[in-house]
């Protein structure tokens, strides 16, 4: 597969946690699940138990730099390649709180958008001049959600 244009990027945006985010997220787990527990719901007490503790330890660990290439056939960021044939249209923000990324929107309305950091050293205008030449260009951006969660786990 032929790559027309190349750059590395961290596979998401790391801010490393205080202790006191990690006690707090401990102290809910823990005040969550006995809640579950005295409503008779172990289940869910478990599992708030499990999903803490996940989070926990993958908010501790950095992220990997992964090879983006953009490729005839689409766009590969690691190993998962993006077909052009699986989306709509493009756009590149510049100016969010992490960086320069791409936002492609999927054909299938119900699939979130997808989202490619770009390397600060990568000119945008190269990047925006191939995409053109596969998708259309619109004015993307994240659900109210997604940037809220963004907010709440930068803290």
């Amino acid at each position: 597969m032929e790559t027309i244009l190349e750059w590395h990027s961290p596979e998401h945006h790391f801010d490393k946690k205080s202790k006191d985010w990690y006690w707090i997220l401990g102290v809910f787990a823990l005040g969550a699940s006995i809640l579950a527990f005295y409503f008779d719901n172990f289940l869910f007490g478990v599992f708030i138990l499990i999903a803490s503790l996940t989070i926990g330890i993958l908010s501790y660990k950095e992220t990997k730099i992964t090879p983006v290439k953009i490729t005839y056939k689409g766009i590969i960021f690691g190993k998962q390649l993006y077909p052009w044939l699986s989306y709509r249209s493009f756009w590149i923000e510049d100016e969010h709180t992490h960086g320069f990324r791409i936002l492609m929107h999927p054909l299938n309305s119900y699939l979130p958008l997808t989202i490619i950091p770009i390397n600060e050293e990568v000119d945008l205008n190269d990047v925006r001049d191939i995409l053109l030449e596969f998708l259309e260009e619109e004015f993307l951006e994240e659900s109210f959600v997604h940037k809220w969660f963004d907010k709440i786990l930068a803290r």
